[in-house]
């Protein structure tokens, strides 16, 4: 039987009794997505598949912990594979490059999967540009060392040199501009 027709929600619930083809599925939609996170987020070629590895290891011994109540089946796997990312930068005491001018390799990392791999991912990659583009220089900057650079709220703070709490409110602002300038979109 063929699952390439199931949803992601689907296929989480088939990994959570222990169906290693619905595993295998998502390993298809995903592993370029998360190889490209792992790239971008400083990390060589062989750590990289070491992260997706072990990301995918996560998904199929955590996949019961999945709600699609709370988000969906795309954000769980992505933030899996973020959290994987982190942990192994953290591991090997290493710092990511500074956000660089995207260029088409790095651009990867906003790939989704599906029908039409490159359009959509093009428009996503798109649309959080001009998105990012109305965000203060403040905002724009925890944007980029919190979630592009991988740093801990506490690391973030000190990197940029201003308390935890002024952090944490441009974070919770951009993140709410953010959102809507791409529900707009």
């Amino acid at each position: 039987m063929s699952l390439e027709a199931f949803s992601d929600e689907a296929l989480l619930a088939l990994v959570a009794r222990g169906e290693e083809a619905a595993l295998q599925q998502l390993f298809r939609r995903y592993a370029g997505a998360f190889l490209a996170l792992a790239r971008r987020m400083g990390l060589d070629s062989a750590t990289q598949e070491d992260v997706v590895q072990e990301a995918f290891s996560k998904i199929w011994k955590n996949a019961r912990e999945f709600d699609p109540r709370r988000a969906s089946a795309r954000a769980w796997l992505l933030a899996v594979a973020h959290h994987t990312t982190v942990d192994q930068i953290r591991r090997l005491e290493a710092r990511p490059k500074p956000l660089e001018p995207e260029d088409e390799e790095s651009a990867e990392a906003f790939d989704l999967p599906g029908v039409g791999l490159d359009e959509e991912g093009l428009l996503n990659r798109i649309r959080l540009r001009k998105a990012m583009s109305h965000l203060s220089h403040e905002e724009r900057e925890v944007v980029e060392v919190l979630f592009y650079q991988g740093y801990a709220h506490q690391e973030a703070a000190h990197k940029l040199g201003i308390p935890l709490g002024t952090l944490k409110t441009r974070a919770r602002r951009a993140l709410s501009r953010l959102k809507e300038e791409l529900h707009e979109a």
